[in-house]
């Protein structure tokens, strides 16, 4: 692959210093551009933290050493994970130097060009796009605030430019020593374009207006005349943009497509699954996505479909238990009888299986746990919009007999196209034959900070047991804090069971007396007096204005403090300890059976 490369990056208008870095490398011998390939980087540095200009320029001269100095053989995605990691330690470890007094963090985003395609990895809101015949596209995903609200059509494109709220990232490089990467490529031509630019760029330049200066100019002019906009239309950050012209590409046959359309290996009988290998000769295995106590979750292609999907296999010493397979059989066959656009999706698997697996849509965004570790509170209508959704599909549930019972923002994943899914159901379990509901890998049935009074109390539940959780979630979203907090996990369970939460506008004044009557609603302690579907829940957060209040903020009674005495919470530690003997005993049976004849 032949590239002209050309890239402009200045402190803007208005700005003294400046923040973003750019960065390229391509190897000089045809050899080499084959096996190893090009690469360009930018990075944004977080000015409302310590040392912008000194994390992204670390960040992008880390990620260009990375890369120099892998050795070949690897893949682009390898190598983006590598460079994402080493500039990921290298911020979090320089801004931790003067104990966490100067924590950094930037954007990054990084295009790596080898035989006919591009392949890109981006954290934060940076952005990269492919320019082909004079149409763009973007191949990055915005990890930001705004973002996230453009996804779910609360803003326009135009309103989340100048939004109070677009400076406010979901990920980061240097914040968290752990890093979670978006990765997309795709396949380039001769006379495609490759632009990578800080959002100081692309607030103030239209997508459609950079597709046109980059296919009608040289990539110097291009970057010069992109530059020359934004600041003529009134930016006050910093401009950065790199342009990349695709001269020639040699016609690939040994390489063409994806690497994970070569004939992989098969996975030898007796030894767990590992990515390079292809499951019954239909799922190729990328890569892990997570590892839990019981399973391992692949990221593969549906070499029937072409599809992405996600592959959860148990671990083999698993397997040889009748009653594990069992259950695992009974989460698929529920899994597929649910079709509905805010639920996950499990993929039919007709064919003969060498083992037990669960093949579902592969999802691409991030759970509410992790919005939540970033903006806290919530704005609230971005609350009831997301609330709403999920109801809609407890709604659904519920309706064709499905229980989840375990509700909590980690198991809600909000999805780049907008849309949401329940996800993590867990093993199936029926009760009495009619009625079906979910439980976890865990001994314990739900989640404390979540769980219902009733759960705590052993009880299997029912749909309002769900209504209680999405309360729980969306006081969370509102409030900025769980409704129950204590210094132990039985402190929160004996609060849940003998009181009520802190009325929502007492911590948050900002929250409208309509909505905190809704959480209070779904939040009762007596099931009898919640909401009696999620449809009526989701029909009063639609019309919030015609929400009646009934003073439930002020019958809220304060739990009983949890006393040390044995009387006083036996039957709190008794349930707690009842549900870990039979853990214990499950695991013990498991043990002495040992593998099926």
């Amino acid at each position: 692959m032949e590239l002209i490369y050309a890239e402009l990056s200045s402190p803007g208008p208005v700005r003294d210093n400046n923040e973003d870095f750019v960065g390229f490398w391509q190897p000089q011998t045809l050899e080499e551009k084959r096996s190893h390939g090009a690469v360009a980087v930018l990075a944004d540095g977080v000015g409302g933290l310590n040392h912008g200009e000194v994390a992204s320029q670390l960040a992008v001269e880390t990620a260009l050493q990375t890369f120099r100095e892998a050795p070949d053989g690897k893949s682009p995605q390898q190598l983006l994970t590598q460079m994402f990691n080493a500039a990921n330690l290298a911020v979090y470890d320089k801004g931790m130097e003067d104990h966490g007094k100067s924590r950094m963090a930037t954007t990054l985003c990084i295009a790596v060009f080898r035989n006919n395609e591009v392949v890109v990895g981006n954290v934060g809101d940076s952005r990269v796009y492919l320019v082909h015949k004079g149409e763009i596209k973007q191949l990055s995903t915005d990890h930001s605030y705004v973002g996230m609200q453009q996804k779910f059509g609360l803003i326009s494109e135009q309103d989340a430019k100048t939004s109070e709220h677009r400076n406010i990232l979901t990920r980061s490089v240097g914040q968290d020593p752990v890093i979670r990467v978006d990765v997309e490529d795709a396949t380039v031509g001769k006379g495609d374009r490759v632009v990578l630019c800080s959002d100081g760029l692309y607030t103030h330049v239209a997508d459609n207006e950079i597709a046109d200066i980059a296919s009608r100019l040289s990539p110097a002019q291009a970057c010069r005349q992109l530059v020359a906009l934004a600041e003529q239309r009134g930016t006050d950050d910093n401009l950065s943009v790199q342009v990349i012209q695709i001269n020639d590409v040699e016609e690939i046959t040994y390489y063409r497509g994806a690497p994970m359309y070569h004939k992989p290996s098969a996975p030898s009988d007796g030894y767990e699954l590992h990515p390079g290998q292809t499951l019954d000769e239909r799922f190729f295995i990328t890569e892990t996505i997570s590892r839990s106590g019981m399973a391992t979750i692949f990221k593969a292609t549906d070499l029937k479909t072409r599809e992405t999907v996600a592959v959860k296999v148990p671990f083999m010493e698993f397997e040889s238990d009748a009653g594990f397979y069992a259950r695992f059989e009974r989460e698929e066959e529920i899994g597929l009888r649910l079709d509905h656009p805010y639920i996950l999706r499990f993929v039919p698997v007709e064919e003969h299986r060498s083992r037990p697996y669960i093949v579902t849509e592969y999802l691409r965004g991030y759970t509410l746990a992790h919005l939540l570790n970033n903006v806290r509170p919530m704005p609230e209508k971005d609350a009831i919009k997301l609330a709403s959704r999920v109801c809609e599909a407890l709604a659904y549930m519920h309706e064709h007999g499905v229980i989840h019972r375990d509700l909590k923002p980690q198991n809600i994943m909000i999805c780049y196209d907008g849309t949401i899914r329940i996800m993590d159901f867990g093993i199936a379990k029926a009760e009495e034959g009619r009625r079906i509901t979910f439980a976890g890998f865990s001994p314990a049935v739900g989640t404390p900070d979540y769980m219902a009074p009733e759960q705590i109390k052993g009880k299997r539940g029912d749909a309002r047991t769900d209504i209680y959780s999405l309360g729980a979630m969306l006081y969370e979203m509102v409030v900025g804090a769980t409704p129950f907090e204590g210094e132990n996990l039985f402190v929160v369970m004996n609060a849940r069971v003998t009181g009520d939460p802190v009325a929502p506008r007492e911590l948050n004044p900002n929250v409208s007396p309509q909505l905190e009557e809704v959480v209070l609603h779904a939040m009762e302690r007596d099931p009898a007096k919640r909401y009696p579907t999620a449809a009526a829940m989701k029909g009063e957060l639609d019309n919030l204005a015609a929400v009646s209040l009934t003073g439930r903020c002020d019958r809220l009674q304060k739990p009983t403090a949890l006393k040390n005495g044995w009387n006083k919470a036996r039957w709190v530690v008794l349930a707690v300890v009842i549900m870990a003997i039979v853990f214990i005993l499950l695991l013990l049976l498991i043990l002495q059976r040992g593998p099926a004849h």
